[in-house]
């Protein structure tokens, strides 16, 4: 077991206790903006579900959806079993995912990109099992000096999981294929959004990043 899968293995326990007692309301509301997406989106994938926070959320945005949630830790997963007995929860890995042919036309990552040990390898997996015009949604409902705050000082396992600059973040998408991309790293949240092209795009492309 990796040094990240043990630390979110031991942290499953306590990490609804971490929680802002109006978590689901700052979800819906980060979801808000999102809702004529999630509307048209027959199948979901959520990258990092953890306790399964988001699912209740994802499912009111989206009810029709097939969703699927995963996570790294067996514990987290576990965990989000029991808050939705009901829901497709699997134990995978953001960088080798258990998914064949193209299949979702939207993929969530809600506070999981940083802990992506290989960014650009992830974004290229994540972008092979969406359809064509599928969208990807990396999204933090904190901003990027709070979650690097947090994660520089919460352990060995989490220290150099840093949320990269919304620029930076946006290239590599562009580099795994994605088009139409989109960047809000404002003080309060984060999000990077784009669309997934019929062709992989190469570094010498000229796509504009709509900041």
């Amino acid at each position: 077991m990796n040094a990240l899968r043990a630390y979110f293995e031991d942290l499953a326990g306590r990490w609804d206790s971490f929680q802002s007692s109006n978590r689901e309301e700052v979800l819906r509301r980060l979801l808000l903006p999102l809702a004529p997406l999630l509307g048209v989106s027959g199948a979901i994938l959520e990258v990092g579900t953890g306790t399964g926070a988001l699912i209740p959320c994802l499912r009111a945005a989206s009810p029709t959806a097939g969703l699927i949630s995963i996570d790294l830790a067996g514990e987290m997963v576990r965990r989000a079993r029991q808050r939705c007995p009901d829901a497709a929860v699997v134990q995978a890995d953001a960088h080798r995912l258990p998914f064949a042919a193209p299949r979702f036309d939207l993929v969530v990552c809600h506070n999981s990109f940083p802990h992506f040990a290989d960014k650009p390898a992830a974004l290229h997996d994540l972008a092979r099992v969406l359809r064509p015009g599928g969208h990807l949604l990396i999204l933090h409902d904190a901003s990027r000096h709070k979650v690097n705050t947090v994660h520089s000082g919460g352990g060995e396992a989490i220290r150099n999981d840093l949320l990269p600059p919304g620029e930076e973040t946006g290239y590599m998408l562009v580099r795994a294929g994605f088009t139409d991309v989109k960047i809000e790293d404002t003080k309060d949240h984060y999000v990077v959004s784009g669309c997934r092209s019929r062709d992989i795009l190469h570094d010498e492309d000229v796509v504009d990043l709509c900041i």
